[in-house]
């Protein structure tokens, strides 16, 4: 089934318009267009395409991003077999009862496989799989929410001192309230990592989208396991940042099971895993050389490293171009 965003709303990818989407910024926002391929299950425990064509498991032996503190801004968590020892609490703000932070829509629990489900044999392993998982729900049991929830989200992840704030949401439309709760993040040191949007075609269009347009995230678009070039409906614009796998991700789903999912929605909890390796490894060794400790220096990190595609140095397609774990650890001082 494929459904059409209004304002916010978890990007996946589906059959998309050359055209930028119109809505009106004054109502709430729909679920996002999905597309599973299928639900299955492998037997033993699969490292998915993303990890091995960017060499992740190599990093493994420096770090697994243990104790670094993701929320993931979503449609909640279900407690899957793959992911309940990483999950370490969360809260809902899509309804009367903040305990509740249950995905029921499946687009969360796939984004948190991605980050850090556990390196435990069974299913699939994520980016970084000793990471801390917070389900911060701000997009509802149908896939929508409003602006309101997903301030209420940042300034939660703030107050509980997250490292990383995980974006797989986005909307056509800025909004003031918006924008301050994510420099106020910035300013408290919390990385905020937000998917560009599925607007992309062959056209230089401009349709990154809201926070991932803002100059406080690092804006994460995706490319394809073939040649590893640039998904077609991955969004394009001056604010993109890194490029990562985002194209037929096989992750945690919904009832304890696995399915494939694309979108720019998948390439920005890679680089969240990615940016927790490298900030578990500068806690681990405290004289680190090589400064992560601010947003600003992570992103200087992430753009020195990249894998440069496309035209020559930063373009609107790629931006800085591909994420690459192993430069970053070995550019990683200590």
């Amino acid at each position: 089934m494929c459904w059409f965003k209004k304002l916010f709303s978890s990007g996946c990818s589906c059959k998309k318009s050359k055209k930028r989407r119109k809505g009106s910024p004054g109502k709430e926002f729909a679920e996002a267009p999905l597309r599973v391929k299928w639900p299955k299950t492998l037997g033993g425990q699969k490292i998915d395409w993303g990890l091995k064509a960017l060499k992740v498991p190599d990093v493994w032996k420096s770090s697994k991003g243990k104790g670094v503190k993701i929320a993931i801004l979503d449609t909640g968590i279900i407690p899957h077999p793959d992911l309940k020892p990483n999950i370490k609490g969360g809260i809902n703000f899509t309804s009367s009862n903040p305990q509740d932070y249950t995905d029921r829509q499946g687009h969360g629990t796939h984004v948190a496989g991605i980050i850090a489900a556990a390196d435990n044999a069974i299913g699939v392993v994520g980016v970084a799989p000793e990471a801390d998982l917070y389900a911060v729900k701000v997009l509802g049991d149908d896939g929508s929410g409003s602006f309101e929830w997903i301030i209420e989200g940042i300034n939660w992840a703030v107050e509980h001192q997250m490292d990383i704030i995980s974006m797989s949401l986005g909307s056509n439309f800025p909004h003031p309230k918006l924008q301050e709760a994510v420099r106020q993040a910035y300013k408290k040191n919390v990385t905020i990592i937000a998917a560009a949007g599925n607007d992309g075609d062959e056209y230089l269009d401009d349709d990154i989208d809201y926070p991932a347009r803002y100059p406080e995230t690092i804006a994460v678009g995706s490319i394809r396991e073939k040649d590893l070039e640039r998904s077609g409906f991955s969004s394009d614009g001056a604010e993109l940042d890194i490029m990562a796998p985002g194209e037929e991700i096989y992750s945690t789903y919904l009832d304890d099971s696995y399915t494939i999912l694309s979108g720019t929605s998948m390439a920005t909890p890679f680089v969240s895993g990615v940016v927790a390796l490298i900030i578990a490894k500068h806690r681990e060794y405290k004289d680190s050389k090589t400064p992560v400790d601010t947003p600003t220096q992570i992103r200087e990190h992430l753009i020195r490293t990249a894998d440069d595609k496309g035209a020559i140095g930063r373009d609107n397609f790629y931006g800085y171009g591909i994420i690459s774990p192993t430069k970053l650890m070995q550019d990683l001082s200590i």
